[in-house]
């Protein structure tokens, strides 16, 4: 069972090894597919905001332990 598999597989290997030639089908509409990057400015500013956030969430989560603990002590 486990030869068989391997005898399968031989094709597999042969056709993926074929998509790196240069006439093969993928080449040809891989050269045609047009891919539109976001600009990645806005996902720095993004990360920079989601920092803020996050800091200003913890730092708010800090204060409400000290407060609670004032007022039950």
């Amino acid at each position: 069972s486990a030869v068989k598999s391997m005898d399968g597989a031989v094709n597999s290997f042969k056709n993926i090894q074929e998509l790196k030639d240069k006439d093969s089908v993928y080449k040809r509409l891989s050269a045609h597919i047009v891919l539109d990057l976001p600009d990645l400015s806005d996902f720095s500013m993004i990360r920079e905001t989601t920092n803020r956030l996050e800091n200003i969430m913890t730092h708010a989560r800090g204060s409400n332990a000290e407060l609670h603990r004032s007022h039950t002590t």
